[in-house]
C-alpha cells in the first residue's frame, strides 16, 4: 500500500471584540446566538448575496500578480457555479501596498476590529516570510482565511481577510524543509478556505477516507471540498452534492425549492422523545450511495451550551436555545430520486479529531469532543415505523421529487439508548 499525504486545513478566524467566531457545520460556518435584534438560530452570510474583495499588489509563490489574481477568482468561481444557489463575488480593486514581512503585524493589528479596513483584504505571501513574521510555521501552515466583522442585528459577514502561503508552489524540489503542492492541490486549498470565507462549515462524508487506506474512487468521489482535511486522494477542488446543498443553503436560489428535494427531521433517542445532539446525518442515494449524499449535524442551529452548567461558555454567542432545534437536522439541494437516511458519530478520535479548527458541528466547534454513538449501532438508518428490535442496518427508502419538503416521519430514533428516567423518576 502506498502512502498517502494528508493535509490538514489551518483556519484562523479572526474576532471582533465580543465575539468569539470558530468553524461551525452542519453546514453554516457561524449561526446567531439570541443577542442582539434577532432570536438566533440563523446562519449568517454577506448583505446581497455578494462578497467584496481586494487583493494584494505582489506575487505568490512562482506565481506573478496576474496569475495569483486569477487563482483567487478561480476559487471564488467554483462556488458562484453552483446552479442553485445565489452567490455573487466581486473583486474591487488592490490593497494599498504589497504585504509582507515587513508589514503583515502592522496591517494584522490594524485590522483585528477595524471595520473600515476593506470589506476582504486577499493577502498573497510570497514566500511564506510574513507568515513567519506573524509565528506561525511556514512549512506546515498554508494559509488561513478568516471573518473580521459581524453585523449580529443583521446576521450578516461585514469584513474579512485571508493569506495565501506561496512557499507551498514556489517550484523548489520537496526537502525535509519544504513540502510542495501542485497548483491543483494549493487551489483546492483555498477553494475550501473561501467556503469558510463565504460562509460555510465542514462537513463529514465518507470518513473512511481518512480513516481506512485505500479509498475507493466513488468513495473519493464523495468526500466534500469542506471536508476538514484534505486528502491527497481528492487533490482537485471539484464540489460534491454535499457542497452545492450547504452554499445553496446559505445562498438559495429561486429554482432550488422548486428543482431539488429536502428531507428534515430530528434525531431521538430511544424514547422517541428526547433529541439527541451533535450527531452526523447522511442522507445517500440508493443508486450511488457513496458519491452521491448530502450531510446535516443534528443540532447545527442550536447553542451547544444551553442548560449545561458544565459545558457553559459565558457571553457564546453561537446558536439558538430554541428547543425545537435539539437535534434538528436539516438536508435540502436533493436530486429527485431514492434515498436512504444514516446518523453516525463525528470523527472523535486518532491524530485528526474533527474538533475546534477542523471541528465539524457545534460540540466540537466550541467544545471540544465529539459525543459516541450511545445506543448499540455505530452506525444505523432511518426505519419507519422504528421498533426497539429493529437491526441497526434496517432502513426505509424515501423518494424524493423535485419541490418536495419531506419532514413527516422523519425522525431517527436511536437503537438501544438508557432510558430516559431511572426507576425514581417520572415526569412528561
Amino acid at each position: 500500500m502506498s502512502e498517502t499525504k494528508i493535509f490538514r486545513y489551518f483556519m484562523l478566524l479572526i474576532i471582533p471584540a465580543l465575539f468569539a467566531i470558530t468553524a461551525t457545520a452542519g453546514n453554516p460556518l457561524l449561526v446567531s446566538g439570541p443577542y442582539g435584534l434577532n432570536p438566533g438560530g440563523q446562519p449568517y452570510r454577506w448583505a446581497d448575496n455578494t462578497i467584496f474583495y481586494y487583493t494584494d499588489l505582489g506575487g505568490l509563490g512562482n506565481q506573478t500578480n496576474a496569475e495569483a489574481n486569477a487563482l483567487v477568482e478561480e476559487a471564488f468561481q467554483v462556488w458562484a457555479d453552483v446552479d442553485t444557489a445565489d452567490f455573487h463575488h466581486d473583486r474591487l480593486g488592490e490593497l494599498d501596498a504589497d504585504i509582507n514581512a515587513s508589514n503583515i503585524l502592522d496591517y494584522y493589528n490594524n485590522t483585528i476590529g477595524n471595520c473600515n479596513q476593506p470589506e476582504t483584504a486577499i493577502i498573497y505571501d510570497r514566500d511564506g516570510s510574513a507568515l513567519e513574521a506573524m509565528g506561525y510555521d511556514y512549512n506546515s501552515v498554508l494559509g488561513f482565511a478568516g471573518v473580521v466583522c459581524i453585523n449580529p442585528a443583521e446576521v450578516h459577514y461585514t469584513n474579512g481577510m485571508a493569506l495565501l502561503n506561496g512557499r507551498f508552489i514556489d517550484g523548489q524540489p520537496n526537502t525535509p524543509s519544504h513540502q510542495s503542492l501542485t497548483l491543483d492541490e494549493f487551489r483546492s486549498t483555498f477553494v475550501h478556505e473561501f467556503g469558510h470565507l463565504i460562509g460555510l462549515g465542514h462537513s463529514q462524508i465518507n470518513l473512511n477516507c481518512l480513516t481506512d487506506m485505500p479509498c475507493p474512487a466513488e468513495d473519493s468521489d464523495g468526500v466534500p471540498v469542506m471536508f476538514p482535511i484534505l486528502l491527497e486522494t481528492s487533490p482537485e477542488a471539484i464540489l460534491t452534492l454535499d457542497d452545492r446543498s450547504s452554499i445553496s443553503m446559505l445562498y438559495p436560489s429561486a429554482t432550488l425549492s422548486t428543482t431539488t428535494g429536502r428531507i428534515r427531521g430530528h434525531v431521538m433517542f430511544s424514547d422517541g422523545r428526547t433529541p439527541a445532539q451533535g450527531y452526523n446525518v447522511v442522507v445517500r442515494s440508493v443508486g450511488s450511495p457513496r458519491d452521491t449524499a448530502v450531510s446535516s449535524v443534528s443540532g447545527f442551529l442550536f447553542t451547544p451550551d444551553a442548560g449545561n452548567a458544565l459545558a457553559f461558555i459565558p457571553g457564546l454567542p453561537y446558536g439558538s436555545y430554541d428547543p425545537a432545534l435539539i437535534g434538528y437536522y436539516d438536508i435540502a439541494g436533493l436530486p429527485p430520486g431514492e434515498y436512504t437516511v444514516e446518523v453516525e458519530p463525528i470523527h472523535n478520535s486518532g491524530l485528526y479529531p474533527f474538533i475546534y479548527d477542523s471541528g465539524v458541528g457545534p460540540i466540537g466547534d466550541y467544545l471540544g469532543f465529539q459525543y459516541k454513538m450511545p445506543g448499540r449501532c455505530d452506525l444505523q438508518f432511518l426505519h419507519n415505523p422504528s421498533a426497539p428490535e429493529d437491526g441497526c442496518s434496517d432502513y426505509s427508502i424515501l423518494n424524493i421529487s423535485a419541490g418536495q419538503d419531506l419532514n413527516v416521519n422523519t425522525d431517527i430514533i436511536l437503537l438501544g439508548t438508557p432510558s430516559r428516567y431511572d426507576a425514581w423518576e417520572d415526569g412528561d
